[in-house]
């Protein structure tokens, strides 16, 4: 199989940044939530009743959502663009499983003295040995070039996603402050912010498993 070059990923683009206007509409849906958590009006959205849950408002939701869709799109947009580099992985690990179960199977043919000499050895056996060997490094080779280029990727999509969450969090900072300093605020138990849940493919703490991750999840829609 020819090996191919491929491009790294672009690097990130600059941080997120709140800005003025954005700041003011966060302050306007504040005051117009807290005008009406405060008048006790159900549709509000609001839970602040229970400590064991964290609070929230339809704007709050409205965030949470948009976080989740942006970290959706770059898990679904990795799958998209890795899928061929997916198959040839799997394709040259089979293979490579096959090449070494032939490689072990042919070298107990040999008599233990002829084992440490394949690369000096005369006849058929010898040359499939070698032939066997060269195609195992060159394979293991392109093993190794997909599982970086796959594992850049990945970080690349999860940096993204991150970076959208952290994006979100000083947003839901923003409005929270607005929301608590609003003079029609009815006071809630809580002194604590809502916090974002993160996706949890991005948070894979297990690196040294993130290859069988992958391949388990070519379906996107799964």
């Amino acid at each position: 199989m020819a090996t191919r070059s491929h491009r790294a990923p672009r690097a990130a683009l600059l941080p997120f940044r709140v800005g003025r206007l954005a700041r003011k509409r966060l302050e306007r849906l504040a005051q117009r939530d807290a005008a009406v958590s405060a008048s006790g009006s159900s549709a509000s959205g609001s839970r602040f009743d229970d400590d064991q849950v964290e609070p929230t408002t339809p704007t709050v939701q409205a965030i949470q959502a948009r976080a989740n869709t942006y970290a959706r799109r770059e898990e679904q947009r990795f799958f998209s663009n890795i899928h061929r580099e997916l198959t040839e992985h799997r394709i040259l690990t089979k293979e490579l499983d096959t090449d070494l179960a032939t490689y072990e199977e042919k070298l107990d043919i040999l008599p233990p003295a002829e084992r440490d000499s394949i690369a000096e050895g005369h006849g058929p056996i010898f040359d499939e040995l070698r032939r066997l060997e060269r195609r195992i490094k060159r394979d293991h080779r392109r093993t190794d070039e997909l599982s970086a280029l796959i594992h850049s990727r990945f970080t690349a999509a999860q940096l993204r996603a991150n970076r959208f969450y952290d994006h979100s969090d000083e947003k839901i900072a923003i409005y929270w402050g607005a929301f608590r300093r609003s003079g029609t605020a009815a006071v809630p138990p809580v002194d604590r912010a809502p916090v974002l849940r993160r996706s949890e493919w991005l948070t894979t703490k297990e690196n040294n498993k993130l290859l069988e991750l992958w391949q388990g999840r070519t379906d996107v829609q799964a």
